[in-house]
């Protein structure tokens, strides 16, 4: 899979879960989105497809007992959805679904939803159903001067993305009956271009 991917959650900028420290606020919840640029599973044609997500951890990513919700683009036809279904919860194994699917413990099953993806580097948007998830980043900008700052976190070998443009976030918010629900202007964002495979 070749895809770009958008994270945003509530930590401030950088993410201290990046590194496997302590989330800012002491907990973490966010939404993720996915456009793939071309990939497959198996035989099963899987460009231009959008998936996303909402979750939340109470603490430290990497301690688990995190929720989550998926979601798939509702122009993936039946098979592409079930395809979609199996790597978005690491059942397929393979790409950073494996890992999450070790930290988090309670999910509900993929359904479909209208997924927008704009892909513009650190001013990328991405949008779930009417108001179910959306993540719209946009780039940091110094604090003092006003002036954009331009900042890159590389992790070689890293399980997302080697390589991640970091954002700020314009509107993050999530409305999935009561399961997922916040909002946050001016957290952490981030845009990578990633290649992923299966086992």
């Amino acid at each position: 899979m070749h895809a770009y991917y958008l994270d945003a959650c509530n930590c401030d900028w950088g993410c201290p879960c990046q590194f496997n420290a302590k989330p800012t606020h002491n907990n973490c919840e966010g939404v993720g989105g996915f456009h793939i640029i071309d990939g497959n599973y198996g035989n099963i044609k899987l460009d231009r497809l959008n998936m996303a997500w909402t979750a939340s951890f109470p603490g430290p990513v990497h301690e688990g007992d995190g929720r989550a919700a998926y979601y798939i683009d509702n122009s993936a036809d039946d098979i592409q959805f079930d395809a979609l279904s199996e790597i978005m919860t690491g059942r397929a194994g393979g790409g950073p679904f494996a890992v999450y699917a070790n930290v988090i413990e309670e999910y509900e099953e993929p359904r479909k939803a209208r997924i927008t993806f704009q892909a513009k580097g650190t001013r990328s948007h991405v949008k779930v159903g009417d108001n179910i998830a959306e993540a719209w980043l946009e780039p940091i900008r110094n604090p003092v001067t006003g002036q954009v700052h331009r900042a890159i976190i590389e992790i070689p070998g890293g399980f997302e993305a080697s390589r991640m443009d970091q954002a700020s976030m314009k509107k993050l918010i999530a409305n999935d009956d009561s399961k997922f629900n916040f909002e946050y202007k001016g957290t952490y964002g981030s845009f990578s271009e990633a290649r992923w495979k299966g086992p």
